[in-house]
């Protein structure tokens, strides 16, 4: 038991494992497919993903799953980031339902930016303490 827990990578192991430029491509895709889930605090599977996405070593087809994973908008963003991403994959990005996402792909493409949402300004009324009345 001793031995095989020693050979356990920790969640910090995988991350930085998932990052490394000298990490293999292979592994990269590999990593992105641990079992486990980001809800889980310990759980090395869903942290790793967003790490190979913005690795520039992960392959052209793990950036494209990531890309399309719905389900995870900091790997669509790393994913969207990553000079490896094709043009046709960042187009798709560029209407993504998260404006970090859709703003990264559209910036890599040279498109303007999602405009910002405009914010309405309340006003709040000022009222005369002696009469009740709305001051102006």
């Amino acid at each position: 038991m001793a031995a095989h827990m020693g050979s356990m990578k920790t969640l910090r192991d995988l991350r930085a494992e998932a990052r490394n430029p000298d990490t293999a491509p292979e592994r990269l895709h590999e990593l992105i497919h641990l079992e486990g889930n980001r809800a889980d605090i310990d759980s090395g599977a869903g942290w790793c993903r967003e790490e190979v996405a913005g690795n520039p070593s992960a392959r052209l087809d793990t950036l494209q799953e990531l890309a399309a994973d719905q389900d995870d908008f900091l790997s669509r963003l790393n994913a969207a980031r990553n000079p490896v991403l094709d043009p046709g994959t960042l187009q798709q990005l560029v209407e993504d339902k998260n404006d970090l996402v859709a703003n990264a792909a559209r910036e890599r493409l040279g498109l303007p930016l999602r405009p910002r949402p405009t914010h309405h300004v309340v006003h709040i009324p000022r009222i005369d303490p002696a009469t009740g009345r709305v001051i102006r």
